[in-house]
Formats: C-alpha cells, sequence, structure tokens
C-alpha cells in the first residue's frame, strides 16, 4: 500500500578525474547521453538566460554539462541502525547520473524514491544513505551494487588509481549532499499549522528525528538566524537550502515534480553544486602552490591556475540564471547555503597576495636591473672625464703612464660620486 508520503531524493557527489573520457566506453557500459535537443533548449532559453543553459546543456564538456544516465529501476531493502534503532527501509533505485563538467570535474547523483507511511522512514533513509563510509558493509551490499559500483567504474576509468575505498568518492567531505522533495498528502499535513511546518521542515533538511526530541534536533535559535536560505512563496510548497542539502516539502504537488526535479535540480542546484566544488578546489590548489615560494616552475604553476580561474569565472559563473523570480529566488538561497560567495572571495584574497608578491619581485627585478643600468652609465661617465681631462691634460706627462693616468683619475672621480651620494642619502634619512 502506498503511503501518505511520496519522497524523492538525489545523493550527490564528485570527483576530479585524471583522464580523458571515452563516451563510447560509457555509452558500451549502459551509460546513455541525456542532454536537452535543441528544441527543448530553446524553449528553456524563455525562462532562464541562454549563457545559462548552454553551459547546463553542452555539446562539450570544455564548455559545460554533459550528462549521462544509466537507468536502474530496481528495488532495495536495506536494514541499518539509524539513532539505535534497527530500521528497515524498502526503496527504488530509479536511475544514476554522471555531469561531465569543465575543469575536469566529475559530479554523479543517485535517485531514490520512496512510499514513506511517516516522515521519519524518509528522514532516516537518507540519514543512512548519505554517509559514503558505511557503503562497503553489509546492509548495503544491494545498494551498493546497484547505486555504487556503477560510479566506481566510472571512477577507476577516469583515474590513473582504482578507487582503495568508498569514501575517495567525495573528494571533499565525509557524506553525499542530498536534493529532496516530499510530497505529503493534504490529510498528513492539514492540522500542523504553518510554524509547525516551519520547523518539520528544518527537521527534514538535517535529516533529524521527527516525531522524538533528540540529540539532533535543530534549535530554535539556528531556525530564525537563516532565514535567506528559506524560500516559502506559495501555500503549497516550502523550500530550505542548507550546505550539505536542499529540501522541498509540498502538500498535492505532484504536477511541479518534473519542474523541481528538472530545472531546479538538474540546472540550477547542479550548476551551483559544480561551482562550490571547483571554487573549492582552485582554493585548495592557490594555497598549496603558495606554499613554495621562489620556484620558478612553481610560479609557472600558480600563473596556470590564475589563467585557468579567470577562464572559470568568464564561462562558468553567473550573476543571474533566469527572467522569472523564483528560479533566480532558488539560484540566490542554493549559492547562499553553499557559501559560494565566501569561496570566491577567499580565492580573491589568495590571489591578491600572490599578485602583490609578484608585483614585489618584479620591482625588485627591475631595482635590480636600474641599479645595474646605472653603474654601467656611471663608469662610462667616468671614462669619458677621464678621456676629457686625458685631453686637457697628458696622464703621460703627469703620471708617467697613460695606464696609471686613467685609473687614479677615475678612483678619484668614483670617490667624489659615492661620497656625493652617501651625503644625499644620509642627508634625505635626516642623518
Amino acid at each position: 500500500m502506498k503511503g501518505n508520503y511520496k519522497h524523492i531524493a538525489f545523493l550527490c557527489g564528485h570527483f576530479k578525474r585524471e583522464k580523458a573520457f571515452n563516451a563510447d566506453h560509457l555509452e558500451r557500459s549502459g551509460w546513455l547521453r541525456g542532454n536537452k535537443s535543441k528544441e527543448e533548449c530553446d524553449v528553456s532559453k524563455r525562462y532562464y538566460y541562454p549563457e545559462f543553459i548552454d553551459f547546463c546543456h553542452s555539446s562539450s564538456i570544455d564548455d559545460g554539462c554533459v550528462r549521462y544516465t544509466r537507468s536502474v529501476g530496481k528495488g532495495v531493502v536495506i536494514t541499518v541502525d539509524v539513532r539505535g534503532n534497527s530500521c528497515k527501509f524498502p526503496f527504488m533505485v530509479k536511475d544514476v547520473t554522471l555531469y561531465l563538467m569543465p575543469h575536469n570535474m566529475v559530479l554523479y547523483s543517485v535517485r531514490v524514491e520512496q512510499d514513506a507511511a511517516n516522515l521519519d522512514d524518509c528522514s532516516s533513509l537518507l540519514y543512512a544513505l548519505r554517509y559514503i563510509d558505511a557503503f562497503r558493509t553489509e546492509p548495503y551490499n544491494d545498494f551498493y551494487q546497484v547505486a555504487i559500483q556503477p560510479i566506481v567504474q566510472v571512477y577507476d576509468a577516469l583515474k590513473y588509481h582504482s578507487l582503495q575505498d568508498t569514501t575517495q568518492l567525495v573528494e571533499n567531505g565525509n557524506k553525499l549532499r542530498v536534493f529532496q522533495v516530499i510530497n505529503a498528502s493534504s490529510c498528513s499535513m492539514e492540522s500542523l499549522s504553518d510554524e509547525e511546518k516551519r520547523r518539520l521542515l528544518y527537521k527534514l533538511a538535517t535529516f533529524s528525528s521527527i516525531t522524538e526530541k533528540a540529540i539532533d534536533t535543530p534549535s530554535e535559535n539556528w531556525q530564525t538566524t537563516n532565514i535567506k536560505c528559506y524560500v516559502a512563496v506559495f501555500e503549497s510548497w516550502t523550500a530550505l537550502s542548507m550546505l550539505d542539502s536542499f529540501t522541498i516539502l509540498a502538500v498535492d504537488c505532484e504536477s511541479q515534480t518534473d519542474n523541481w526535479l528538472d530545472n531546479y535540480f538538474g540546472q540550477i542546484y547542479i550548476q551551483a553544486l559544480f561551482q562550490k566544488v571547483c571554487l573549492f578546489d582552485f582554493n585548495n590548489h592557490f594555497k598549496q602552490a603558495l606554499k613554495v615560494q621562489g620556484d620558478r616552475s612553481n610560479s609557472k604553476h600558480v600563473t596556470g591556475l590564475v589563467k585557468a580561474f579567470e577562464g572559470f569565472e568568464r564561462n562558468c559563473c553567473f550573476n543571474r540564471i533566469s527572467y522569472n523570480f523564483l528560479p533566480q529566488l532558488i539560484s540566490d538561497a542554493i549559492s547562499c547555503s553553499l557559501e559560494i560567495n565566501d569561496e570566491m572571495r577567499q580565492l580573491y584574497h589568495v590571489m591578491a597576495k600572490e599578485r602583490t608578491r609578484n608585483e614585489e619581485a618584479s620591482r625588485k627585478k627591475m631595482n635590480s636591473l636600474l641599479l645595474a643600468i646605472s653603474f654601467l652609465t656611471l663608469f662610462s661617465a667616468i671614462w669619458d672625464a677621464c678621456s676629457m681631462f686625458n685631453e686637457m691634460m697628458s696622464f703621460k706627462s703627469h703620471f708617467g703612464s697613460t695606464f696609471w693616468g686613467f685609473r687614479i683619475v677615475g678612483l678619484i672621480i668614483a670617490f667624489i660620486v659615492v661620497g656625493v651620494l652617501v651625503y644625499l642619502y644620509k642627508r634625505k634619512r635626516g642623518y
């Protein structure tokens, strides 16, 4: 019997590829390319900015996102311990999708669906599935085989070394991010006030216990200080974006599901998540590169990183994405929760320090060059002065030798010049 809650969730992770991907090999392995057709993109461009759509459904991974989906369509049952209780969860793994991105970044998502009798089942299922450390344990065997093993095969094909541990499937972090939609029946929600629905949304977004007060129940203070990530435009559904989750709680809104999954997840969330992990990767590489100072090869590496980031900022970042307010509102909430602006500011700060260091190094080189030129000019001037004095009075007649005459007069002039420079320097310093 179907439950009161239709639950659809995407478990998302990422890694960085080291090899070029082989489209033929992917397709022979059961992956189907899934980008929109030109006609579908043209329709989307009436709602979203053209450059955003071109990025989200690109024909080349150098220009944007190229998608490959592997259909699964298998039911899985896991029995796991959640918060000290042994729980049995039946659910469907519908498909697995790869998002091949610029800058060698690979994102992926596992789509799971669940007809739940209560919201605790929704929260507990994702609480159990998002921790990748547990995937190789016995309770997760079926889930691992149908959902994770295809990703592992792609990982091995795109890396120089095969996967040793499932934790490597998320290169920064300890768990998969979650985008989830929970469609509730009106009868299950009609007794709740707006404030109770709001609290419920926070619990679902943090995968906390719904019916019982637990150690991980979110506080009232946290709920009131994160309003920027809360989207409440319609009475029929609300959304909350967090650093590791995006949750939509709806009442009898199944007609909206395709829009949420195709546009809010498939375009807005995936593009924002790519920005987040790519900026994090840039920040890490800059910090590591800047630890080594004065190395010529390292300086070239930093220069390469700067050029790569400039290309990323030019082609992969969008200040606004839509002509309509709601997609832009969703995008702003996701960007805020993923702290994309913070990552960008940190990167600008690191680059500004490197630019200052490079300018200082260039200034020192220029000063050294100018000093060398000044010495050459000084020696030339001393030589010319000696030649002039030799014309006025023969060095040979006064010093017995032109050779010694040039050197004695030259040294006298040099001492005078140095004395004048020292006097001017001390005067400038106030000595």
